[in-house]
């Protein structure tokens, strides 16, 4: 645990997660860095993100993504501060938006993929100690995530939920694609190709 603590520490301040041009009519938020329950150690939490976009007064807002994903009920909490926000909400995917920044990112009205740029979905993950009570628990907890999670995506993908849930069985990660494909998921306008 030591060790952990002192990565985490080492970490602190690495990412980027700032806000430009709050007050103007188009501000840019960037989430470049891991999404967290508390961003003591580093990374972005929940509270910091919600904190940040409730202070921007843009009409537009361009939140640009190059993030590894983390703790799935942070990034839930930003997913719905972005929906419930009156401005239009617009996803740049500069890098990566893996995990749970996948669910923030699907949360805007609109998406753009970079050249390069990624979206990977998987199933939730964890780690767990205890006995086998707490073990089942935390089992029965991931699989109410993932239901959430492919409730979430098929119903913003327009897909089945027999194929999100494949995706997310597989870690399927998804790129930019130019031609238009209608069985690929259509939330992000310029299209995703699977990887």
């Amino acid at each position: 645990m030591k060790i952990l603590n002192r990565i985490l520490a080492d970490n602190r301040g690495k990412g980027l997660f700032r806000v430009d041009n709050a007050a103007a009519d188009e501000a840019t938020i960037y989430l470049y860095d891991a999404i967290v329950s508390d961003d003591y150690f580093g990374g972005v939490s929940a509270k910091s993100f919600v904190k940040a976009l409730a202070e921007t007064a843009a009409k537009t807002i361009h939140l640009r993504i190059n993030c590894p994903g983390g703790d799935v009920f942070a990034g839930q909490a930003m997913a719905q501060a972005l929906r419930e926000n009156p401005a239009k909400c617009i996803a740049h995917i500069d890098g990566y938006a893996a995990s749970a920044a996948s669910w923030v990112a699907l949360a805007c009205d609109e998406s753009v993929i970079s050249e390069g740029g990624m979206v990977m979905i998987h199933q939730a993950q964890t780690l767990a100690a205890g006995n086998a009570e707490d073990l089942r628990a935390s089992a029965d907890l991931l699989e109410k995530v993932d239901n959430i999670l492919v409730e979430s995506y098929a119903k913003a993908t327009g897909q089945s939920r027999e194929q999100i849930t494949e995706w997310m069985q597989a870690e399927t990660g998804f790129r930019r694609k130019r031609l238009l494909l209608p069985d690929l998921p259509t939330r992000f306008p310029n299209l995703l190709q699977r990887i």
